[in-house]
């Protein structure tokens, strides 16, 4: 059984509350779920999933875009009521089981959906569309400029501001990028951003139909990893037994790391300038993997040249996953020792492995017998 407790809100455009669904595992009574789900990822908008008897008298309340909060306590951990995972609702569902039952699911996403709503608004490579400046500055006014108070219209004079969403104080922070986010989508422009910073972003939840776009420097949460010095660590192993089907994978097939940046000019005087990932390349004797890329459209000079090459670079490194079931322990509860956005220590001791990670994902599900289980996903710090 889930040792953990869960409730929902769904909230109208408004923000005002219009129902509350409780439990999971104990369908058949008004008030209580079938089941739940909910996957929270950083940068990425995530999903979530509700099973609901079809015959409850409150199904007509769900609307298109009206808003769901996940809330959870963990009386064992000392965990009193938070909200975990929020977002909005994108579909409805009816569908009959195998013994005749009627079952609704409400599916969504998180907030961060409203970056994949929006594409870069210019009709040429201009300045709202080619920028350079710290990443966070940059990262910010491209929300700004696409969703945010700043969007303005469309050519139709259709408005482009996502009502509610605001942007938080930028603090400049960021390794300094130059480049275009001309005819991308706004969420592949941030993505590349936090790349390349690197940090973390999220849109969150400030109040009733309210957001904040935030931007967190390095990572989301903290280090917790085995040798910080300042926090107690976080291990996961399964012979210390908070992790159970442990999967590593380690992949170079997409790697790339040098690249051949062609910059500005035509002919023998067009701009060559390499850059090189020296870790990476430095693996094995046949590590080097070499690609040729246009940068004309952003690279004036050499340093501009190398700094995209840079850029590149860093989007197509190799990548360490590892994805585990974390189990519930006296001293690694989810929630109030580690959350998404942390740094932990991994130990797999089938391969020796014992490195470093970063929480970039959580999986929550609750299924119809009340059972809990709690997927991180992680990738190299």
């Amino acid at each position: 059984m889930a040792l953990s407790n869960y409730y929902i809100k769904l909230k109208d455009h408004s923000g005002a509350v219009v129902a509350l669904f409780a439990g999971a595992g104990r369908a058949g009574g008004r008030g209580d779920l079938r089941a739940l789900s909910y996957k929270k990822l950083l940068r990425y908008p995530g999903e979530w999933r509700l099973y609901i008897d079809g015959n409850d008298d409150r199904l007509p309340l769900f609307d298109y875009d009206y808003q769901v909060e996940f809330w959870r306590r963990d009386p064992v951990g000392g965990l009193a009521w938070y909200c975990d995972f929020e977002g909005f609702v994108r579909s409805l569902e009816f569908t009959q089981d195998e013994e005749g039952r009627d079952v609704f699911t409400a599916y969504g996403r998180g907030y961060n959906d409203l970056l994949t709503s929006e594409a870069v608004y210019s009709t040429s490579d201009s300045a709202l569309a080619r920028k350079a400046g710290p990443a966070e500055s940059v990262c910010k006014e491209f929300v700004n400029e696409g969703i945010g108070p700043g969007a303005g219209a469309d050519d139709l004079g259709l408005t482009r501001v996502r009502p509610g969403l605001t942007i938080e104080a930028d603090a400049a922070t960021g390794a300094v990028w130059q480049g275009t986010g001309f005819q991308k989508n706004l969420l592949d422009v941030c993505v590349t951003l936090a790349e390349y910073a690197p940090a973390d972003y999220m849109i969150v939840g400030t109040g009733p139909a309210t957001f904040e776009f935030q931007w967190r420097a390095g990572q989301w949460g903290q280090d917790k990893t085995s040798g910080n010095g300042v926090r107690p660590p976080v291990v996961f192993a399964a012979q210390l037994g908070n992790a159970t089907t442990m999967h590593y994978l380690l992949s170079r097939l997409e790697e790339v790391n040098v690249v051949y940046g062609l910059g500005s000019g035509v002919g023998a005087v067009r701009l060559l300038a390499s850059s090189a990932d020296a870790g990476a390349l430095a693996v094995s004797p046949w590590a080097r993997r070499a690609v040729t890329r246009q940068m004309s459209n952003g690279a004036q000079d050499l340093a501009d040249c190398q700094l995209l090459g840079q850029r590149f670079l860093a989007e197509q490194r190799a990548r360490a996953q590892l994805t585990f079931v974390a189990r519930q322990t006296a001293a690694t509860r989810y929630g109030r020792d580690w959350d998404w956005g942390d740094l932990v220590t991994a130990l797999y001791t089938k391969t020796g492995l014992q490195a470093d990670f970063k929480i970039v994902g959580v999986a929550v599900a609750v299924n119809a017998a009340g059972e809990e289980t709690i997927t991180p996903e992680v990738e190299d710090a």
